[in-house]
């Protein structure tokens, strides 16, 4: 009977029409949104070789150049000399620090248009550095660019809702259920084969267009990804299933189905995602932008106007850097004072907006069970690297090389002043106070960035699982008065 059941629907849904297109747009989907996110992932990697290739060229150049620098006789400004300590630290220095996308990235693309994804490290104040965007919640940016998380999350249980709103409801309203009852079938099986073969014919072809493509284009992808992605997509479309099959087991009508389950997509992937976002935005609103950028704007003033008690602070915290001379006017040393200085005046304000943020986070972290979509969502983002774990570990990277440099200058160029290096003699140029640029503290990009959680899925097993029991209760309770009616011989 199973076999027979098996070969009679397949055969229906090859005779519609709406299942070959069905198919194909499956495939199309698939194909237009890995190649959207692989050309996205791909701009961003020439931009991140690009940088890192500048700044390889102007270490070789330096030392092929070094020569001729120290023979010219010709004025040399120090502010553009790549041999000057201070041209280095405070213009032309070309180091980057740079969070290259993973080879799984094309799966969704998350918050990576918007977020940094690289810096010209420079010896500034960090705020200026780290903070090149806004503090925006996770949500905020949801609906991203067209990729495969955005196909699997809002348009697959669209066509899974458009082939399955009619399974069983057909059967029941046209009377070949109870044929198909007294012929000894059975209706659970009926329908749980109904809606297996219809889910099929829409995920095969997405999972195995997407996950063949990861192969030939992106070869260096890890299989267990590949799994992992499979697995997630599975797991939702079996949530989108079992929630057709529950509510075909209501035994309505199939426009009544119909409206039932567009309502609930509106309400997993819209309504309770714009709902999460509005609360989040309410209980732990944002500070102003303007006022940080007025607070850093009046903080630099207000060092700069104290130069002198700035530059008695700086040495007092580094006290290794005192000058025995007692010449502790240099420009320079000035600068990276100043700079020191307004880093603590907004640390208070920086934490603040770090522990908004994370309090943010925190509510997402649960708020997010409410939706299968933004559940699902965050999974995806996090597995293709552009969530904000992996953005949190490089911007803490970036930090510690930022103070990195920051030290390796405010050394160097006092060292430099105390023997009066940068005091050229009557009609020459200042020497040369760094000959190789390969010296510089460079960026590590291999920062650990933490594990993506899979826990999540269980929620999706569980609900999925309630509402497959659910069903079969419904199936029961719907087919009990056929079944009444054929063992007293009749049917009413």
């Amino acid at each position: 009977m199973k076999r027979l059941l098996i070969s009679t629907e397949f055969k229906h849904l090859c005779r519609e029409k709406v299942t070959f297109i069905i198919v194909i747009f499956s495939a199309v989907l698939a194909i237009l949104a890995f190649f959207n996110g692989h050309l996205f992932s791909e701009t961003q990697s020439k931009v991140v070789k690009t940088a890192l290739q500048s700044q390889q060229d102007s270490i070789t150049t330096a030392a092929t150049q070094l020569p001729e620098r120290l023979s010219t006789t010709e004025p040399v400004n120090w502010w553009q000399d790549r041999y000057d300590l201070r041209a280095q630290a405070f213009y032309v220095m070309l180091n980057y620090a740079t969070k290259p996308p993973l080879a799984q990235s094309p799966i969704a693309i998350g918050q990576a248009d918007v977020l940094p994804y690289y810096f010209r490290m420079l010896v500034q104040e960090k705020q200026q550095v780290v903070q090149q965007y806004d503090y925006v919640h996770p949500l905020n940016l949801l609906l991203g660019q067209f990729d495969l998380s955005f196909v699997l999350i809002y348009l697959l249980p669209l066509l899974i809702i458009g082939i399955c709103f009619n399974a069983l409801s057909n059967e029941q309203h046209n009377g070949q259920l109870r044929l198909f009852l007294l012929q000894g079938g059975s209706a659970s099986q009926l329908l749980t084969i109904q809606i297996l073969l219809r889910g099929a014919i829409i995920l095969i072809p997405f999972l195995l267009i997407s996950n063949l493509l990861f192969v030939l284009v992106r070869p260096h992808i890890d299989p267990a990804v590949l799994l992992s992605f499979t697995t997630i997509a599975l797991l939702y479309c079996c949530f989108w299933l079992a929630l057709c099959a529950w509510v075909n087991s209501r035994g309505k009508s199939a426009a009544t189905n119909a409206a039932i389950l567009v309502t609930c997509w509106l309400s997993f992937v819209v309504v309770l995602p714009a709902l999460i976002n509005t609360f989040i935005t309410h209980a732990n609103p944002t500070p102003s932008r303007m006022q940080y950028l007025d607070s850093f704007r009046a903080h630099t003033d207000e060092a700069k106007k104290a130069a002198e008690k700035t530059l008695a602070q700086f040495f007092q915290d580094h006290p290794e850097l005192a000058n025995a001379n007692g010449s502790r006017s240099d420009f320079a040393t000035k600068k990276i004072a100043t700079i020191s200085a307004v880093e603590q005046a907004m640390q208070e304000l920086d934490v603040q907006y770090h522990q908004i943020q994370q309090a943010q986070l925190d509510k997402v972290m649960w708020l997010k069970y409410l939706s299968v979509a933004t559940l699902t969502h965050s999974m995806l983002v996090e597995l293709s690297g552009n969530g904000l774990s992996r953005h949190t570990a490089f911007m803490s990277q970036v930090q510690m090389h930022h103070q990195a440099l920051k030290s390796f200058f405010a050394k160097e160029i006092v060292k430099a002043n105390q023997n009066g290096d940068f005091s050229p003699c009557k009609g020459c140029n200042a020497r040369p106070t760094i000959t190789d640029l390969s010296t510089l503290p460079q960026f590590d990009k291999h920062f650990s960035t933490p594990n993506v959680s899979f826990t999540p899925l269980f929620w999706l097993i569980l609900l999925s699982m309630l509402l497959i029991y659910s069903t079969f209760k419904n199936v029961c309770t719907l087919t009990r008065p056929q079944a009444t009616g054929r063992r007293g011989g009749h049917i009413d």
